[in-house]
């Protein structure tokens, strides 16, 4: 300051205006007077405080008059500065920058001035003078100093100087007690401006987001790094094998193949070593690197909805995925039923695999096996009941054409698969039916979709009575047939064997001396079993007796045969495995309390199923003689069993007058009917689509599955056997339909 109380023009102070919070730049000839009179007016104030003077009424005057100049010229320098930031230019010295805070005018809490750092350059604001000038400023000439006026400079930054930034509030404002975070530093630090007093950085509002963001970017910038160079060689290895992941992900979502075989599917790159340092390419089409015949044998491991999935890949994948070759493969790889045991066992039903014809529609098959299989699972059969025997029916047995019954009534009836009318009776010139025979019963209206009344005493039904040359007096207590013979056994103790297009006998079985309860043969036996506790073997084609098996304390119930194996069920409460070569005893099978009814073997002769008298289905298995499962739900006498491995279920037929059906593999109940018949199930037997049960009512009940739906009828049985020469033909259909395919012309 000059003697004469001005400012020297290069010279310019900051100060601090407590009323309104105020930042003041002063500078120049021209804000001499107004720094003079604010100086003035500052050591009258300090001198009165002191003691050193008594301040009188013009002194306070003028005071006041001094303060209003001052709070005029700061009005102007604001409305300066304000313009000037409006049209981006920087302020000059005297303009006034207001603190960016939230705390009211009121409110004394002025802090160490601290701008907010610019985004994309320097500060527009000039800093405070404190954090411009050098470390050690030079000292103003002593004649230019007021006394006053420094001291209350001095005081001031005493004051303020030892507070810091908030953490929990806005920018700008300072607390005491909040400590000084520990914020990591921007990449770029260039627009932050530092405290004297500390060193470290001051951060506006937004600041450590920013910070945080900046450090999330760089660590980005670092992986990325890292994958650019393994793909440029440092990790060859695992390149590959993310490259590889990435290319089976991206084939099984467009075409439809399960990931696992999309992976080998697409392998279309050579084998790399970890120092290779090649990179998986683009998945290749695999019909253009794969041989037709291979790619077909691919295609023909896939399941249903994948292999359907991929028709909608190309044209050329469409010519394969609809092949009737590879539905063949993948029907028949499904459905087929397996043989494990020679010679075959007769098989009930129909195997549910169409004719196998050249041409055949196998994904159609597929579709209607899939609708069946859905029909069995929610219980949606179609009932049809057949009227005509005049006493309880005790068996059954049928095929794709025809359904045939034995009765106590001493006939037996043929029945139409597809009219669902009886087509013959066979019995004795005494069993003879007679006209209102049998009474009519009550079913199940909502599923019945037939229910044909009785022929007996009409001409129809005289005219479809057949008396053969050999005959039962008694009960049919049992049948079997194949597509040559049927083995029928009686009360009267014999069996008789039938030509099964004829239906005129061919000889008669007389071992036996009771009732004969069961039998069962293949291509080399007929077996039968008997109340006398006796199981006779006998060869098929000549009708000789081969053996007799003894052991059983009570009557043999049931019999079933598995190439040399034949397993047996008694009263007793015991069922036997024996071999048939030598007559001898294998294994036997207890149930926990009383006598067993039926007896099951599996396919593979691994399981032996047998129930009775303690209403439970026992599951053996035949190497160890252990129970290993067993099927609850029966409140009555277990009197029938049939095991479908193929379909996976387990028919019962109980005296509770219900049928059920249960998962041959966990034991758990599917579905079971119950009172669709008036009185006991006394045998039940099923194949895919087909459950036929008889009934102590004298009826015959037919619960199909397969009824109303499409193309069920094309998964009728075959009528001839394949040759060579039509796979021959319908292999080289199929390939010249690829070829065409794939022309530049197709």
């Amino acid at each position: 300051m000059n003697p004469d109380g001005t400012l020297n023009p290069r010279t310019t102070i900051r100060i601090f205006d407590e009323i309104d919070g105020l930042h003041v730049d002063l500078q120049g000839d021209d804000l001499t007077s107004t720094c003079t009179s604010l100086a003035v007016a500052d050591f009258a104030s300090h001198a009165d405080a002191s003691g050193e003077m008594a301040q009188s009424a013009t002194t306070k005057d003028r005071s006041d008059n001094i303060r209003g100049q001052v709070n005029g010229q700061i009005s102007r320098l604001m409305a300066q500065r304000n313009s000037l930031m409006r049209v981006g230019k920087e302020p000059k010295a005297g303009t006034i920058q207001r603190q960016r805070s939230t705390s009211h005018r009121k409110e004394h809490a002025p802090s160490t001035y601290t701008p907010r750092p610019a985004q994309d350059g320097p500060s527009l604001l000039p800093p405070p003078v404190s954090q411009l000038a050098p470390p050690n400023p030079a000292p103003l000439p002593q004649k230019t100093r007021s006394r006053s006026f420094l001291h209350s400079l001095q005081q001031q930054s005493k004051r303020y100087m030892g507070r810091r930034p908030a953490v929990s509030g806005p920018s700008g404002v300072t607390t005491y007690n909040n400590p000084t975070p520990r914020l990591p530093i921007p990449p770029s630090t260039s627009n932050l401006v530092y405290s004297t007093a500390s060193n470290t950085p001051s951060y506006g509002r937004g600041d450590a987001a920013r910070a945080a963001a900046a450090l999330a970017r760089q660590e980005k910038e670092k992986e990325f790094q890292k994958q650019t160079s393994l793909a440029a060689g440092d990790n060859k290895l695992w390149s590959l094998k993310r490259t590889t992941t990435v290319k089976s992900d991206s084939m099984s979502k467009h075409y439809g193949i399960p990931s696992d075989s999309a992976t080998s599917l697409l392998d279309d790159v050579p084998m790399i070593d970890e120092g290779a340092g090649l990179l998986c390419t683009k998945p290749k089409d695999p019909t253009t690197v794969l041989p037709t015949e291979l790619f077909a044998t691919v295609l023909a491991q896939l399941d249903y909805q994948s292999l359907t999935k991929c028709e909608s890949v190309s044209k050329t994948w469409r010519v394969m995925a609809t092949s009737h070759h590879i539905w063949r493969e993948v029907f028949l790889k499904r459905y087929q039923p397996k043989i494990h045991v020679t010679p075959t066992p007769v098989i009930m039903g129909g195997n549910g695999i169409g004719e196998i014809v050249p041409g055949q529609d196998w994904k159609r098959l597929y579709r209607a096996r899939k609708t069946i299989e859905l029909r069995w699972l929610l219980g949606r059969p179609t009932a049809i009941y057949f009227n005509g025997h005049t006493d309880s029916v005790y068996c059954c047995q049928f095929d794709e054409d025809k359904i045939i019954t034995g009765s106590r009534d001493r006939t037996i009836r043929v029945w139409d698969m597809n009219t669902y009318e009886c087509m013959k009776v066979i019995g004795g010139p005494a069993s003879r039916p007679v006209i209102n025979t049998p009474p009519s019963l009550p079913v199940q209206p909502s599923v019945t979709q037939f229910n044909n009344p009785s022929l007996n005493g009409t001409p129809k039904g005289d005219s479809i009575y057949h008396i053969p040359k050999d005959y039962h007096s008694a009960s049919i207590l049992c049948l079997q047939f194949d597509d040559e013979i049927m083995v029928t056994g009686s009360s009267d103790t014999t069996c008789i064997v039938w030509d099964i297009q004829t239906f005129e006998p061919m000889f008669r079985l007389a071992q036996h001396n009771a009732g004969v309860l069961d039998v069962c043969f293949d291509k080399e036996y007929i077996i039968s079993c008997s109340k006398d506790t006796h199981i006779c073997v006998w060869e098929r084609k000549t009708g000789n007796l081969l053996r007799v098996l003894t052991g059983h304390r009570g009557p043999v119930n049931a019999v079933q045969l598995r190439g040399k194996l034949l397993v047996s069920a008694s009263g007793d409460g015991v069922a036997k495995l024996w071999n048939l070569e030598d007559g001898k005893c294998l294994k036997e099978f207890t149930s926990k309390t009383r006598g067993l009814a039926a007896v099951e073997f599996s396919d593979d002769a691994k399981y032996v199923l047998a129930g009775g008298n303690d209403q439970v289905v026992y599951k053996f298995n035949t190497e160890t003689g252990e129970i290993e499962k067993e099927f609850k739900g029966h409140s009555g006498l277990v009197r029938s069993l049939f095991v479908d491995v193929s379909n996976n279920r387990v028919i019962s037929g109980s005296y509770d007058q219900s049928i059920r059906v249960s998962d041959y593999t966990t034991g758990e109940d599917i579905n079971h009917y119950l009172n669709w018949t008036t009185s006991w199930i006394l045998s039940a037997k099923s194949d895919y689509r087909r459950l036929v049960a008889t009934s102590q009512d004298g009826r015959a009940l037919l619960l199909d599955f397969g009824y109303g739906t499409d193309d069920a009828e094309l998964l009728r049985g075959h009528k001839r056997r394949k040759l060579a020469s039509d796979y021959l033909a319908e292999e080289k259909e199929f390939f010249s339909r690829l070829v065409r395919c794939d022309s530049p012309t197709a």
